[in-house]
C-alpha cells in the first residue's frame, strides 16, 4: 500500500486525492452529526441536516473505498495522469455536493428535487452532473484493476474489486438517474406522517426507490470485503467463483428492489390510518 513517503502527500497522483477527501468528509460527518445535535429544525419531519449527514457518510465510505484500492494499483499504473486527473474531477464534484447540501440546509431548504428558482434548476442539474463524475470514477478505477497483473490482492479482491465498481457504477447511475428525472424517491403519494424506515427513512407504504439505489452505491464496498475474506480462506478459483456468484445476487437484489419501487411496493408495508 502507498505511504506518505512515497509521494509527500503533494497532490500529484490520485492516491493523495482521494485520501484527502476521505478525511474532507470525515470531518463533514462530524460537523454535520454536531449541527443535527443542535439545530432543531426541519424539513419535511426530518433534521435539516440528516441528508448532509448521510451524504458526508456516505461519501466518506466511498472515498475510503477508491483510497484502499488505488494504493493495490502497481506503481506505473499508480501514477498514470489520466487516473489522477479522474480522481481530481471526482473529489471536486464530491466537494461541491455537499457543500451545496449544506448550504441549503443552513437555509432549511431542499437540495434534491428544488426546481423552484433558475438558479436552483441550474444547480440541480450541477449535482447531477457532479454525481456523475465522482460515480464513473469507480468504474474507471475498475478498469485500472481490470488491466493491472501487478494489483496487490487475491483472486477474490481483484474480482471483487472489479465487479463491485463496474456493476456498482451501472447501477448506481441508473437508480440515481430514475430518481432524479421523477423529481421523487417515491412512487405513489406518501401520506403525511407515515411510517418510515428508522434511521434510513425509507418508506414503509409506498413506493421508494432508494433502496436499490443503496444496494447499487454499497455493492462497490460489499464485493471488494467479500473477495478479501473469501482470499483468506478459499482457494483462488472458489473465491472467484463466489465473488461472481454474489455479484450476480447484487444484480438480482437491485432489480428485484427497483422494480417492487416501480409498482408502488415499499420493502415492508404497514398499514397507515
Amino acid at each position: 500500500m502507498l505511504t506518505a513517503e512515497d509521494y509527500g502527500f503533494a497532490f500529484n497522483y490520485a492516491h493523495d486525492w482521494f485520501w484527502a477527501t476521505t478525511a474532507g468528509f470525515g470531518l463533514a460527518f462530524i460537523l454535520t452529526t454536531l449541527l443535527l445535535a443542535l439545530d432543531r429544525r426541519r424539513i419535511a419531519g426530518e433534521s435539516v441536516w440528516l441528508k448532509p449527514l448521510k451524504f458526508a457518510l456516505s461519501l466518506f465510505i466511498h472515498f475510503l473505498t477508491l483510497t484502499l484500492l488505488t494504493g493495490g494499483l502497481s506503481i506505473e499504473l499508480r501514477q498514470r495522469g489520466f487516473l489522477t486527473a479522474t480522481a481530481i474531477a471526482a473529489c471536486l464534484a464530491a466537494a461541491f455536493e455537499i457543500l451545496y447540501i449544506g448550504f441549503r440546509a443552513a437555509r432549511q431548504e431542499r437540495s434534491h428535487f428544488n426546481l423552484a428558482s433558475p438558479v436552483a434548476r441550474l444547480m440541480y442539474a450541477l449535482m447531477a452532473l457532479g454525481a456523475v463524475v465522482l460515480t464513473l470514477a469507480a468504474g474507471i478505477l475498475a478498469g485500472y484493476i481490470f488491466l493491472d497483473p501487478g494489483f496487490a490482492g487475491g483472486a477474490g479482491l481483484r474480482w471483487g474489486s472489479v465487479l463491485g465498481l463496474s456493476l456498482g457504477t451501472l447501477m448506481t447511475l441508473i437508480t440515481a438517474f430514475a430518481m432524479g428525472g421523477a423529481l421523487s424517491h417515491h412512487v405513489g403519494q406518501e401520506a403525511a406522517g407515515a411510517p418510515k424506515m428508522p434511521v434510513t427513512g425509507w418508506s414503509l407504504t409506498v413506493g421508494d426507490r432508494r433502496p436499490a439505489h443503496f444496494v447499487a452505491t454499497h455493492v462497490m464496498q460489499v464485493l471488494p470485503v467479500a473477495g478479501l475474506i473469501f482470499d483468506q480462506v478459499l482457494l483462488p478459483p472458489l473465491a472467484t467463483a463466489l465473488v461472481a456468484l454474489l455479484a450476480g445476487l447484487s444484480v438480482l437484489l437491485t432489480v428485484w428492489l427497483f422494480r417492487e419501487a416501480g409498482q408502488g411496493r415499499p420493502i415492508f408495508r404497514v398499514r397507515h390510518r
